[in-house]
């Protein structure tokens, strides 16, 4: 197997414990917009489990997103009550989030070692960004290679997109490999909470999944998908990516 060229990191549940920060902001989202209406814990946990997108998140919390939907009601606007979540988020979530043990070391390894570091989420670029600034953690992972929702050519995890839209075309940009000598897919290594993570890896072709047991993730689900490697911290990484190597 050839060394690991690329490691693409999921950002909720992964590199960073978002779980507080986005259950509080999902609920000040309705306190504002729909404050009789708040969904229970229960069903934000398992929204935030299943590593759903912002959008279908309020789609299923919404009491009436669905009627609405079937009648052609506009009452629910999907964009708006995104718009708002994350207003709060940048007022209100940033400072309930915390880096998972290990991140500050694996990304400064990485980056030591030559190896490039991705990141794949369904957050916005901005607040991406933001939270590795605010943890120090800015150096770790270039914006080129930080995908997130809006980023143009990015689609949901599992779908490959995000990796042969975006990233692929922005590690030729980078150098490190180019059209004529396209990177092997078996040298990237996946890195995620989820079963929409696993899937990815599969779904790129030949890439090697890590499933990160500490993560929001689905146990029983994520280990039928069969991952590659499953860790229970970050800091376990760098054994495996010497034992590809």
């Amino acid at each position: 197997m050839p060394p690991i060229k690329l490691v693409i990191f999921d950002f909720d549940g992964t590199l960073f414990d978002t779980h507080r920060s986005i259950s509080h902001c999902i609920k000040l989202t309705f306190d504002k917009l729909l404050p009789a209406q708040a969904p229970s814990e229960a069903e934000v946990h398992r929204l935030i489990s299943s590593g759903a997108g912002l959008q279908d998140t309020f789609r299923a919390l919404h009491p009436t997103a669905t009627e609405d939907a079937s009648h052609g009601d506009s009452s629910f606007d999907v964009d708006k009550w995104t718009a708002n979540y994350r207003v709060l988020y940048a007022n209100h979530g940033q400072p309930l989030i915390t880096p998972f043990p290990g991140a500050a070391e694996l990304l400064a390894t990485l980056r030591a070692r030559d190896i490039p570091a991705a990141i794949v989420s369904n957050k916005g670029v901005r607040a991406v960004v933001t939270t590795l600034r605010n943890n120090g953690l800015g150096d770790g992972v270039g914006e080129d290679l930080i995908v997130g929702d809006q980023t143009p050519g990015a689609t949901r995890k599992p779908d490959p997109g995000s990796y042969t839209n975006v990233l692929l075309p922005a590690m030729r940009a980078r150098g490190w490999t180019n059209a004529e000598e396209p990177i092997d897919d078996s040298s990237v290594l996946v890195v995620g909470d989820t079963e929409a993570d696993i899937q990815f890896a599969a779904n790129i072709g030949g890439a090697v999944s890590v499933w990160c047991r500490y993560g929001y993730g689905d146990k029983g689900a994520c280990e039928e998908l069969g991952p590659g490697f499953t860790v229970d911290s970050l800091g376990e990484i760098e054994g495996i990516i010497d034992g590809l190597s």
